[in-house]
């Protein structure tokens, strides 16, 4: 199956999908994982950071913590501070993606989420947030399909590195493309735990 190439060429390249993983769905609700996957072009490796959000003192005194959402996602409540502070994933994720747009598919909880993350960083997102819907509407009816169904057979692992890949990975089988090699992003310096590796898996 070749490129669906009209398709790509009214696709925003270079492509950032982003997504977080938090403590609960309810009030109090903070961050804890954030996860970046970047596709520069269609002939190119899609790339994926992501790291655990060591949480602040406001987020752990005032927040709340769901250990039905913590079997979800497997993370924890311990492991957090092996993240990396508000401040320094924020920088991350500004040199990352800089002016770029970032799509994400978790609407009004994302949007919070980023927010929160920002305002305990200090600093404002060099990029802003939209809808990976805005992507999809992008394809035509046979690549939607095929899109559509590749996500409906590929359940999202719940963890944000690998769901914001699963993402693009979708958006690859849209554009025809039945195998999508992954990397991770190169490294900064570390302090806290972060990941570059991706996650298993290709849109087979």
């Amino acid at each position: 199956m070749g490129i669906g190439r009209r398709d790509a060429v009214s696709l925003p390249w270079p492509i950032h999908t982003i997504d977080f993983e938090a403590s609960s769905l309810d009030d109090g609700t903070y961050p804890i994982e954030v996860g970046i996957a970047r596709w520069v072009a269609p002939t190119i490796d899609i790339e994926t950071w992501s790291t655990l959000i060591r949480p602040i003192a406001n987020w752990e005194r005032y927040g709340s913590w769901s250990p039905k959402a913590e079997m979800v996602h497997g993370v924890p409540r311990e492991q957090l501070v092996q993240g990396l502070g508000p401040n320094e994933a924020m920088a991350r994720l500004n040199a990352i993606v800089g002016s770029n747009v970032a799509y994400c598919d978790g609407g009004d909880f994302d949007r919070h989420w980023f927010g929160m993350l920002q305002h305990a960083a200090g600093q404002s997102a060099s990029f802003h947030l939209a809808s990976f819907d805005d992507l999809k509407l992008r394809l035509d009816n046979a690549g939607l399909f095929r899109l559509q169904t590749w996500l409906d057979d590929t359940p999202p692992p719940h963890r944000a590195g690998p769901d914001a890949q699963r993402l693009l990975m979708s958006l690859a089988r849209g554009l025809g493309i039945t195998s999508c090699d992954v990397t991770g992003i190169a490294p900064q310096a570390r302090s806290g735990k972060e990941s570059d590796g991706p996650a298993n898996g290709s849109p087979t």
